[in-house]
């Protein structure tokens, strides 16, 4: 049974030593270490930014140190081609992907959800959106985050991620759950709001209580004050307030709330979205190394455990 204490030096480092790797953690580890017993299985599921710069230390502490054999990237086709030019010119000697991985590009937000933010504006910015998108597509972005993007905030983003990007959610969540266990790393750019929302999700599947799902996500903010200002330059340059920079203090209370308002918990919006029990199951066999029903039954437990799209 994984229950034994978590010891003062197996508390999380995060960014753990990369050169240019921000935003770095194994999120069993975090868990753990909250809730002083090992209830994840550590090195499986692990988060960060983008992976577009990383050292070639940086990519030997991935694959050799981490032992991580797959990436999930959240980003959107704006993002790659983004990140492609970037790459070409200052990264010339190093592939944009690392070497030995498998990637898996799930894109979130979903084309509909795009959509969706795009009748959010003004007719007037609706065709301006669109010109600039065909002539110029920075601008584009920047009017659309400007008009449609900060004015729901993060959680309002989150709930509408929810809402309408389904399908790649429950993608993302099943790319999770294969046998025999892959160690996988889920980013976006920031790692922060899309791999956040996902990483919520899985910990409510796994049934962690409120407190240690909000020890993750909040982490993000305790980085270095220099990679904040990272995040900053990258929510500016897309036209985003910086309240974008940091996390949402109420973020894991939004989306519970809604998931219970809305489907009575996250068991049945994931019911929904095609993630349904017997997949909850699979998950849960991979990330906790046991099987939750057995556990539930032992007294000694101290937690109870139950239960691709386009884009612009």
């Amino acid at each position: 049974m994984l229950d034994s204490p978590t010891t003062p030096s197996e508390i999380e480092d995060i960014d753990c030593d990369f050169d240019s790797i921000i935003n770095f953690r194994d999120v069993g580890k975090t868990v753990n270490s909250f809730l002083g017993q090992k209830v994840l299985k550590e090195g499986l599921l692990f988060r960060s930014a983008k992976l577009d710069d990383a050292s070639p230390k940086d990519r030997l502490r991935l694959t050799e140190v981490y032992g991580i054999k797959s990436v999930i990237d959240l980003r959107s086709k704006t993002e790659h081609l983004n990140a492609e030019e970037k790459h070409k010119l200052f990264h010339k000697t190093l592939p944009l992907k690392v070497t030995g991985l498998n990637y898996t590009r799930i894109i979130l937000p979903s084309h509909r959800f795009e959509l969706f933010l795009l009748w959010q504006l003004s007719w007037f910015n609706i065709f301006k959106f669109l010109l600039l998108y065909l002539t110029n597509r920075p601008p584009a972005i920047s009017l659309i985050s400007q008009h449609a993007l900060a004015p729901r905030g993060l959680a309002g983003l989150a709930i509408d991620t929810l809402t309408y990007s389904g399908p790649s959610l429950s993608l993302c969540l099943s790319s999770l759950s294969t046998f025999p266990p892959s160690p996988t790393i889920i980013h976006c750019t920031q790692g922060k709001d899309r791999t956040g929302l996902i990483v919520i999700l899985v910990l409510l599947i796994l049934n962690i209580p409120p407190q240690a799902i909000e020890h993750d996500y909040h982490l993000t903010n305790s980085s270095d004050p220099l990679i904040r200002n990272i995040r900053l330059e990258e929510v500016r340059e897309v036209g985003l307030p910086d309240s974008f920079a940091d996390t949402h203090a109420e973020m894991v209370m939004a989306v519970t709330t809604w998931l219970d308002k809305r489907y009575g918990g996250v068991e049945g919006y994931l019911d929904t979205i095609a993630f349904g029990e017997l997949k909850r199951r699979r998950l849960r066999e991979v990330l906790l190394g046991y099987r939750p029903q057995a556990l539930s039954k032992s007294p000694e437990t101290s937690i109870h455990i139950t239960k691709s799209e386009t884009s612009i």
